[in-house]
């Protein structure tokens, strides 16, 4: 995928490609799970915190995601390596285009609460573009970016639909293996796949 000294313009979704969100998510759950019955995980090998790793009722989960999701997110930490290889492929000339979509009800001032948690964590980059939906394709083309990485599949197909370049960053409960995607699982393979 390298270009050799073709300067990039490269889309990076936020949310467990640069700052940890599953990680985060996860640790507020545990604490939470304290005031609701205290049975911690039920299900190691849930596909996702959200659905079954705890014995919460799917109202439960609705209402803390949406009176916690934005507290959460002030508190996310980097990815390993994700300021270190941004730094360099900054230095390196590419143009990192952030895009995510967080949106009402989980943010009230998602480009805010984003920004500032970018800043917080030092973490460098172009441009911050929050999308309303789940489909970047809109803000790749109008950025005019040429791969987007994103930790979920359906993200990128729906990118690769419009002709847009993608790389999956499998996260901790993306245990499914794609073909016809390209994927990798830290930010170091990220570096040298671009």
């Amino acid at each position: 995928m390298r270009m050799g000294d073709f300067k990039m313009r490269i889309g990076l979704d936020v949310d467990n490609v640069i700052l940890d969100f599953d990680g985060g998510m996860l640790d507020a759950m545990l604490l939470e799970d304290k005031n609701k019955r205290n049975k911690g995980i039920i299900n190691e090998n849930a596909n996702y915190i959200l659905s079954g790793m705890f014995d919460w009722s799917n109202s439960e989960i609705v209402a803390f995601m949406d009176e916690n999701t934005e507290r959460i997110a002030c508190t996310l930490r980097p990815l390993e390596g994700a300021k270190y290889y941004m730094d360099k492929l900054l230095e390196e000339g590419h143009e990192l285009i952030l895009i995510s979509n967080r949106a009402y009800p989980h943010y009230k001032e998602p480009f805010l609460t984003t920004a500032t948690t970018l800043k917080n964590n030092q973490i460098n980059y172009t441009k911050l573009v929050i999308t309303e939906t789940n489909d970047k394709s809109s803000a790749c083309l109008q950025n005019k970016v040429d791969i987007l990485v994103d930790d979920r599949a359906t993200n990128c197909y729906l990118a690769m639909k419009n002709n847009i370049k993608c790389c999956l960053m499998k996260s901790r409960y993306e245990k499914r293996s794609f073909t016809d995607l390209d994927s990798v699982s830290n930010w170091e393979e990220l570096y040298y796949k671009i």
